[in-house]
């Protein structure tokens, strides 16, 4: 098979001779592109890659009638409708650590230039004066510099800035306190950081939280003369915010290099003011750091199309290739499991808990539970659902979903356990793998029975009464149709039970009838697994 992959900017010659080399690969490069254009440009394309000065929209994907996989040359994917994507089932990646040390580094010049007004000295002298009085600095040696995101990048500049020998409060909610620990800075809230720091430097993703993390608001609470890099996403700020506190004096100064919308305006003001240090989005702008997410993208988007690895897929439950294969009959199994809970559920699904047991399924909740979501909705769904867009789906539909633990569940090596809830009830449905590759439903509810789950069943709730058995394989054998299996699950004799009926060829409405009006029997359902 071959693949076509659009490229709409530039690209490292290292990069491209890697799509050249590939002979299951055609590639094309278009630079330019508008949402509109590249809207049009898009189909027939299973594979795209890009920087930030492109979006993909929700728009342009839904042009997209062959694409499979996104690149984002990049650490960023705030260009790109991540959510329209995964609900077309498309895999978005980026390259997150090709240029963490060029950016750390950029965030580094920009502090130094910043306390030494390195960029306005440069000028004057180059204008013929000599005004060293001017451009008197700030030392970095004991001040307190607030570092907001403590990722790849935020981590490393933590560290260069202790080399300078500064104090580092660090605000980030998914730090762990090992992390912290080992990286010696301080862990605090915004409001700690903001009133305590010399400097602030700005390393957190975009998103619906963080963005103008840096507002008018969080200006009022930091120190007066305080100092603001940015080498992240230019929303992260406020930028008229910024500017009033530029203008007045609390921030004493500023370092961007990137900025809301981009280019900068050209009638911006932070073009004008003498406290703020501007560069035109260069922090990954080294030799290497392209050379390294040239190759990195181009490479991720040969394995991803080839189905081999998606490794930094920022919307699949496994990245691993070779996990996914080790996985794929547990998670056929949960898709098994989600189609039988949404066939017996007795209105629509509103809520989804979901626990797992045993060794190899141990830290693979996430994989287990969207599969589960993928064979519950795509039974409902006309249309497709797969891993990408199956936990979108569900939120779209209002679908709670969460891990539990201590259900009363049989005790199996590997256990795959989901409890569903609807208006007035809810249902619990255990499986396990016999020998990792024999699938097998265990229980329902307070039943346990050994039932493979494939194939068109008759599931019937009935009281267990003499003769039953036999009177329904006479109905059954009355209407030519064959069973294949029958599998019998009762608590105690004479009360209730739940039968798993294998059939060999479709049950029709008469026949259907025809068990309800037999008097043990207080429902049927057929589904299909």
């Amino acid at each position: 098979m071959t693949y076509k992959v659009l490229i709409t900017d530039d690209l490292s010659p290292e990069g491209l001779a890697l799509l050249e080399a590939a002979e299951d690969i055609q590639f094309d490069v278009v630079k330019g592109l508008t949402p509109a254009t590249l809207a049009e440009q898009i189909p027939g394309y299973d594979g795209l890659i890009v920087r930030s000065s492109v979006k993909v929209t929700a728009e342009v994907l839904a042009a997209a009638d062959r694409l499979k996989v996104v690149g984002r040359a990049g650490v960023g994917v705030d260009n790109i409708d991540v959510n329209a994507a995964s609900m077309r089932g498309v895999i978005v990646t980026n390259t997150p650590g090709a240029n963490t040390i060029a950016t750390a580094e950029h965030t580094l010049a920009l502090l130094l230039a910043l306390c030494r007004h390195v960029p306005q000295a440069h000028a004057s002298l180059k204008a013929g004066q000599w005004e060293r009085k001017n451009f008197m600095g700030v030392q970095l040696y004991r001040k307190t510099i607030g570092i907001i995101g403590v990722g790849r990048i935020g981590a490393r500049v933590a560290l260069r800035c202790q080399a300078f020998g500064m104090d580092v409060l660090a605000y980030d909610p998914y730090l762990s306190d090992e992390v912290a620990h080992d990286l010696k800075v301080k862990p605090v809230d915004l409001a700690e950081l903001y009133a305590h720091s010399d400097f602030i430097s700005l390393h957190a993703a975009l998103t619906g939280q963080t963005e103008k993390i840096i507002d008018a608001k969080a200006i009022a609470q930091m120190k007066p003369g305080v100092r603001i890099i940015n080498a992240a996403r230019g929303a992260l700020i406020d930028e008229a915010a910024l500017i009033a506190g530029l203008k007045s004096g609390k921030v004493a100064g500023a370092a961007l290099d990137v900025f809301a919308e981009e280019p900068l305006a050209a009638d911006s003001p932070l073009r004008h003011l003498d406290n703020v240090i501007i560069t035109p989005h260069l922090a990954a702008s080294t030799v290497e750091a392209q050379q390294d997410v040239g190759t990195q993208i181009v490479q991720q988007m040969i394995d991803a199309l080839r189905g081999h690895d998606f490794r930094n897929a920022i919307n699949m439950p496994i990245v691993d290739a070779q996990l996914l294969q080790q996985l794929s009959p547990f998670l056929t199994l949960a898709e098994k499991v989600g189609s039988l809970q949404t066939q017996l559920a007795a209105d629509a699904i509103q809520r989804v808990e979901v626990e797992i047991k045993g060794e190899e399924l141990n830290g693979h909740i996430k994989p287990v539970t969207v599969a589960i979501l993928k064979g519950l909705l795509e039974t409902v769904l006309h249309e497709t659902v797969n891993y990408i867009n199956a936990p979108h789906l569900a939120r779209q539909r209002g679908i709670a979903v969460s891990q539990t633990s201590g259900l009363p569940t049989p005790n199996y090596p590997n256990l795959i356990t989901c409890r569903v809830f609807w208006e007035g009830g809810c249902r619990t449905i255990a499986a396990t793998l016999f020998s990792n590759d024999e699938p097998r439903l265990v229980q329902i509810d307070e039943y346990h029975f050994d039932v493979r789950p494939e194939g068109q069943i008759l599931v019937m709730s009935n009281q267990d009464r003499p003769g039953f058995i036999g009177r329904v394989g006479t109905v059954l054998g009355e209407h030519d149709i064959n069973i294949a299996a029958w599998r019998y699950g009762r608590t105690q004799p004479y009360g209730m039970a739940l039968s798993f009926i294998r059939v060999d060829s479709d049950v029709s409405d008469e026949v259907m009838r025809s068990l309800l009006d037999f008097e043990p029997v207080v429902w049927v359902k057929k589904v299909r697994l």
